[in-house]
């Protein structure tokens, strides 16, 4: 089935459950800086499921919402580890330019991405770029200013993990203006992140409830934190760096395939026990044939 950055399907291999089961908890989609990832989504969630990637946010799904919070790692590091996966350097920089999504809207534009390039120290370049399916517009302009350009795919596509990795494994270096899941791809590598440039603000043009109407990473809290630990020029990884994608990725703490397995198990079996169970069963259906379809 389709899912999010097919991440569904990771779930499911890595627990040996067929790729048609139905998916029905909650779940961490990447790297947030709010105390609850998609407020609005997460808490309407019809599970009372939810699967986090890491320690922070699933101390604030434990104490700040009444939903079950399970703690099961990263679906990304699971596919590195099973693929085997390691980085194979043989390019400089990889830049991930802040995108738009088909909701929201940004102020950056390529020519403000090219003036913060063109400052980068020359130990950093050549730089490379790397869109957002939604920016894909935008690879024309890149190439003429110089650019190679790549992408890994839609969100919806389930070789998006498959795609990011064949992309990032290449680089000594990534960078970006934003902050965002990639660096967590980054530092389980051992690829250096720099955050450098115009911070992007957003506009919320189409009223997505998980949003406000405008805003940058910065307005929260975990937002500022993150800011200082990266930005500028980043040659190595320090300490405060892991230690920050421990925490987001249980990395070192990843959950075991057969109390996965259980656990989605189990969530499937009880969905037929009760309205609000047989209802996240048929939305589930119904959203993969959607996907299936029109993705």
């Amino acid at each position: 089935m389709k899912s999010g950055y097919g991440y569904e399907n990771i779930f499911l291999k890595y627990c040996d459950l067929p790729l048609t089961f139905p998916f029905l908890p909650g779940y961490d989609h990447g790297l947030s800086f709010e105390d609850i990832p998609s407020r609005n989504s997460t808490l309407n969630h019809l599970s009372n499921v939810y699967l986090c990637w890491g320690e922070r946010i699933y101390d604030n799904i434990k104490n700040k919402t009444s939903k079950k919070p399970i703690l099961t790692g990263a679906p990304f590091i699971f596919y590195k580890n099973d693929n085997n996966i390691k980085k194979n350097t043989s390019k400089k920089t990889i830049f991930f330019t802040s995108h738009s999504t088909d909701k929201i809207s940004q102020n950056i534009t390529p020519k403000d991405i090219d003036n913060m390039i063109s400052k980068i120290d020359n130990f950093y370049k050549p730089v490379d770029i790397c869109l957002h399916w939604t920016d894909m517009r935008d690879k024309k302009t890149y190439e003429q200013m110089g650019y190679n350009v790549f992408s890994a795919g839609k969100t919806f596509e389930n070789n998006f993990v498959k795609n990011f990795y064949d992309i990032i494994t290449n680089y000594e270096f990534t960078m970006s203006n934003k902050l965002g899941t990639y660096i967590l791809y980054s530092l389980d590598l051992n690829i250096p992140f720099s955050l450098i440039g115009e911070e992007p603000l957003y506009f919320n043009h189409s009223n997505d409830k998980n949003k406000p109407k405008n805003y940058k990473v910065t307005d929260y809290e975990y937002g500022k934190k993150i800011t200082k630990l990266f930005y500028g020029f980043n040659n190595k990884i320090n300490d405060e760096q892991k230690n920050f994608l421990k925490l987001e990725t249980s990395f070192n703490n990843l959950i075991h395939k057969k109390d996965l397995k259980k656990i989605l198990v189990d969530e499937f079996f009880n969905s037929f026990y009760s309205f609000k169970g047989f209802k996240s069963l048929s939305k589930n259906l119904a959203k993969s044939a959607f996907l299936q379809i029109f993705r």
